[in-house]
């Protein structure tokens, strides 16, 4: 793997392949969900999305000319293993195989990420991440990967975002499965979530594969609020619901004791921590940490209302502000001051020089990767399909200089990726809330990409750096 410092973006498997039956690939949870629950409130699914899975190699053509050198994508575990246990789907491997070898063609580093929130729905029957026979599970299908792939894919990911895939599963309940303020089910999900991860480590490493292997955690800068009265207890707190159980195993291979009393003490069983699980965690420490930032968290005191979860699937259609209150413990702290997207969450440039620095003042010299960052919003294109999205421009460059001014100050920074490559699926949010550096034209059965404002940008930005 290559030691220049790596300029890339982004997409997940379910988000963009489609080809959702295609080739043998397997039922996923999305695919159940997205197809006749209620609560997917945008009526979107992600059966054909931007149909990467037909039309890859003109989103990697596109890649290369941004002067994009590195590809981070995620692999459907249905695609590869139909039932999530059991027979591997040949066609599955086959079509991760295309797209690898292509990216290294053009000189494009695959960072490959093994689950991005699409669980095979044989598995979500049966409990999915809250039952503890997943870890097995995934470790087996992150070794079919790791054997089929690993001679190439010198970047693994094994889960993206395991706190907020948690959190919007099992806290806010707009993720299937769909459990509301079930912070049982939250804990548990994550326990099993860094289990499962350091299992598939250790696997890597055994394996002597010539390559690195990590997690990807979202934002994760705690800020407590000056009006704070216990700012010292609210932070722990907040630490340990934000990021203690998935960092501190991650990276030093030890589960928090701080966070077990805290749980004891809130009324959640622990006992699916179990005390062999110890030495999983210590040998299956990661190389890098990826991040996806986009936000701090805000917090402050506990008021005595209710536990409530403040969260906006509906955009401009609602002014809900992102957040929680949980009540004894803390809740998010509103800055009238700071900018926010239209779906309630905070634009807060700073919070990526204070997340690198956190990360280093904790865990030392670790290797970073910016996994992900970027900026939704509605876009309207001209006559030609072209999008002027200055807005994106303008927050993901004050981003960047964070990220370079934390770097320049020791910050062991070695990549960014831009979320998204094109514009895609958005999850519950459907295709209006659009990500991408190129636009597609998802009115148009053929799917044309028109290059947007930000990919001229972006392959200015990179070119003058590299």
């Amino acid at each position: 793997m290559s030691e220049k410092f790596l300029w890339g973006s982004a997409t997940a498997a379910y988000q963009c392949e489609g080809a959702w039956d295609a080739d043998g690939k397997g039922l996923g949870e999305w695919d159940v969900f997205s197809h006749g629950n209620p609560l997917n409130i945008n009526g979107a699914t992600g059966d054909v999305s931007c149909d990467f899975y037909h039309r890859y190699e003109e989103d990697i053509d596109l890649m290369k000319a941004s002067g994009q050198n590195t590809y981070r994508f995620s692999i459907s575990w249905a695609r590869i293993i139909p039932e999530g246990i059991g027979a591997v789907n040949q066609q599955g491997i086959d079509f991760y195989n295309r797209v690898i070898d292509y990216c290294l063609l053009n000189g494009i580093e695959p960072n490959v990420t093994l689950f991005h929130y699409d669980l095979p729905n044989a598995l979500a029957e049966q409990g999915g991440w809250a039952n503890r026979t997943i870890v097995d599970a995934f470790a087996e299908y992150a070794r079919v990967c790791f054997k089929a792939f690993g001679d190439r894919v010198k970047l693994w990911v094994t889960i993206n975002e395991l706190r907020y895939y948690a959190y919007c599963s099992n806290i806010v309940g707009n993720y299937p499965p769909n459990h509301k303020q079930d912070f049982q089910r939250y804990f548990t999900v994550i326990y099993h979530e860094v289990l499962a991860s350091a299992k598939a480590v250790k696997i890597y490493k055994s394996l002597e594969l010539k390559g690195e292997i990590g997690i990807a955690h979202d934002s994760c800068n705690v800020e407590v609020d000056t009006i704070t009265k216990n700012p010292e207890r609210v932070k722990l707190i907040a630490e340990n619901f934000y990021n203690n159980l998935i960092l501190d195993t991650a990276i030093n291979g030890v589960l928090p004791a701080s966070l077990i009393l805290q749980l004891q003490e809130f009324g959640i069983d622990t006992s699916f921590m179990k005390f062999d699980d110890t030495f999983d965690f210590r040998e299956g420490t990661i190389d890098f940490l990826g991040l996806n930032v986009y936000n701090r968290y805000y917090v402050t005191d506990s008021s005595d209302e209710p536990t409530e979860v403040f969260h906006n699937n509906k955009g401009a259609g609602s002014s809900m502000k992102e957040g929680i209150r949980i009540k004894g413990w803390f809740e998010n702290s509103f800055d009238l001051t700071t900018q926010r997207n239209l779906w309630g969450r905070e634009i807060y440039p700073q919070c990526m020089y204070d997340t690198l620095f956190d990360i280093k003042n904790k865990y030392g010299d670790i290797p970073v990767y910016i996994t992900e960052n970027g900026h939704g919003c509605y876009e309207t294109a001209d006559e030609n399909g072209y999008v002027e999205d200055d807005e994106r421009i303008a927050m993901m460059q004050a981003y960047i200089d964070k990220m370079l001014e934390a770097k320049s100050e020791g910050c062991n920074v070695k990549g960014y990726y831009a979320w998204s490559t094109m514009d895609l699926y958005s999850w519950v949010n459907g295709y209006e809330k659009r990500y991408g550096l190129v636009r597609v034209d998802f009115d148009d059965k053929r799917l044309p990409r028109y290059p947007k404002k930000s990919f001229y940008w972006y392959k200015e930005l990179v070119s003058s750096i590299i």
